[in-house]
């Protein structure tokens, strides 16, 4: 049975974040502070080495996996960035104030923000519903993101070796998504900018043993 260990990474802010925007497949610069998270999180991953590199082919993610590199002790193999592992698409909502948009779209569930609706519907509920309110059909479902989380998944399991260590640089809510479904509880607990979740790949399963914390 081969076995390998997945370090995801979330981006380092952005200055679309610091707007409250709805960033999925829209993007945008990290700032001054995603810089030095994307640093902060290099050094203390710098005495691992990383056999391969994966990312999201969308910049901010690119620019995070760069200085996170350029603070590691050792060489590894870069994966030219890959769609699978970009954000959930938000579809019409794109760019919009998030804010605004949870409000809108809770108001008839009688709450005001994504949290009291997921708390209120659950998670997949809540992709569903805005996936039926996008004027356009185009925001992502939560089944839709599982399937990209699994081709992922399953091109990293094979075209990596045996028990590797791999990092993998990608998005907020795509990380919210696999925990989830892994049963984790992620109201008010959304993945942080410089944020690493650690997954144990096997054969058979994808097991999370470590969400969210700051490294």
């Amino acid at each position: 049975m081969t076995e390998s260990i997945i370090y995801v990474t979330r981006h380092g802010e952005t200055l679309l974040n610091t707007l409250d925007r709805m960033q999925g497949w829209c993007d945008s610069e990290l700032t001054s502070t995603g810089e030095q998270q994307a640093i902060q999180s290099g050094k203390q991953l710098s005495k691992l080495s990383f056999d391969y590199v994966y990312s999201s082919d969308l910049h901010r993610a690119i620019q995070t996996r760069n200085l996170l590199l350029a603070q590691n002790q050792h060489s590894a193999h870069v994966v030219t960035p890959n769609r699978l592992f970009r954000e959930v698409f938000f579809g019409y909502y794109e760019g919009l104030n998030a804010t605004s948009i949870w409000a809108s779209i809770a108001k008839p569930y009688g709450v005001t923000t994504q949290n009291e609706l997921i708390q209120k519907l659950g998670f997949p509920a809540v992709r569903k519903l805005m996936h039926q309110q996008d004027p356009y059909n185009l925001a992502e479902t939560y089944d839709q993101v599982m399937q990209r989380w699994q081709a992922g998944l399953d091109l990293i399991h094979k075209h990596t070796k045996d028990h590797a260590k791999i990092l993998l640089v990608t998005h907020g809510t795509f990380i919210r998504t696999l925990a989830d479904s892994q049963g984790i509880d992620t109201i008010n607990n959304f993945p942080k900018n410089g944020g690493i979740t650690i997954l144990k790949q096997t054969d058979s399963r994808v097991q999370l043993i470590k969400y969210n914390p700051l490294c």
